[in-house]
């Protein structure tokens, strides 16, 4: 069978239901192959994302000098069950921290409100009564 510029076979003139059998086969095998590639092309990506991701935000800086050496440090721990066991509470108990109080303000500043409200109703009934 003859090959295309990709290497895939070349699609042939479907004419009766052999050739179609045919086509189908080929069409089968092509996905394969294709499925393949995608599955290695997403291996590659998962594998390089973080020096990706870095020389995306600063050129070079993945691979280079001292932020190259942290890199290196930080995905050893972060490999790490137990850095990444202290790291999790570290991080959990700071959104715990910012939660409490951004809850606290909120509460706050819903009271302070009300009694704001609440003062300004009695002043009112006050003046109507004359006092």
């Amino acid at each position: 069978m003859k090959k295309n510029k990709t290497g895939m076979a070349k699609r042939i003139k479907v004419t009766n239901l052999d050739t179609l059998e045919l086509e189908v086969a080929r069409l089968k095998v092509e996905a394969r192959l294709l499925e393949r590639e995608l599955g290695e092309r997403g291996a590659y990506l998962k594998e390089n994302f973080k020096g990706m991701a870095m020389n995306s935000v600063v050129p070079g800086i993945a691979n280079s000098g001292v932020l190259g050496f942290v890199g290196k440090i930080g995905k050893l721990a972060w490999e790490s069950g137990k850095a990444k066991s202290v790291l999790s509470t570290a991080l959990m108990t700071a959104l715990e921290f910012v939660a409490v109080r951004f809850g606290i303000k909120l509460a706050n500043n819903f009271t302070t409100r009300r009694r704001r409200k609440k003062a300004e109703r009695a002043a009112e009934k006050a003046a109507e009564r004359g006092e």
